[in-house]
């Protein structure tokens, strides 16, 4: 399955997360569900070099390898943030240093709208972006929007050891 590739021109008067810039852009977006390989490409050089300088605390990635068993993750995000930019790939090497099998992430990208023609953005209460959804058999256990509210692992671990101690 292909992205939606799509191009804007863009001009913006602020500055507020993950959805304004002073300046007028040429930006490719991936819209769409979305395969990691999309946006580890040579056109999205931040995601690649965020995964790479990425430091998780062996201890963390010892936790979460401990309790991510049956959880599948959805991960809202835009190629154009810079919370995207910066959270994904830190949640990504998480998630890979942890041993969680790709195939339980699933990605959906969205443009600045952060509307999808299918309507599960809206199905999902997406208004921010990234947004990443805990599920486990099919009902989400908790979420991180935006930005998490300590480290994107640190949250990660959160919601994992609290679902599994219910």
């Amino acid at each position: 399955m292909k992205p939606l590739v799509v191009f804007f021109l863009v001009s913006f008067t602020g500055l507020i997360g993950c959805g304004v810039s002073k300046e007028a852009v040429k930006e490719e977006m991936l819209t769409g569900w979305v395969d990691r390989a999309s946006f580890e490409s040579p056109t999205y050089p931040k995601f690649k070099a965020n995964y790479d300088s990425s430091v998780v605390s062996q201890d963390v990635i010892d936790m979460v390898r401990e309790v991510h068993d049956g959880v599948e993750f959805l991960v809202f995000f835009g190629t154009w943030c810079g919370d995207s930019k910066r959270d994904v790939p830190r949640f990504l090497k998480t998630a890979d240093l942890a041993g969680i099998d790709g195939g339980r992430i699933r990605f959906y990208g969205l443009d600045r709208t952060k509307k999808s023609g299918d309507g599960l953005a809206d199905q999902h209460d997406i208004h921010l972006v990234p947004t990443f959804i805990f599920l486990k058999d099919g009902k989400e256990i908790g979420r991180i929007v935006e930005k998490p509210v300590s480290s994107i692992e640190d949250n990660m671990l959160s919601i994992l050891a609290t679902a599994f101690s219910r």
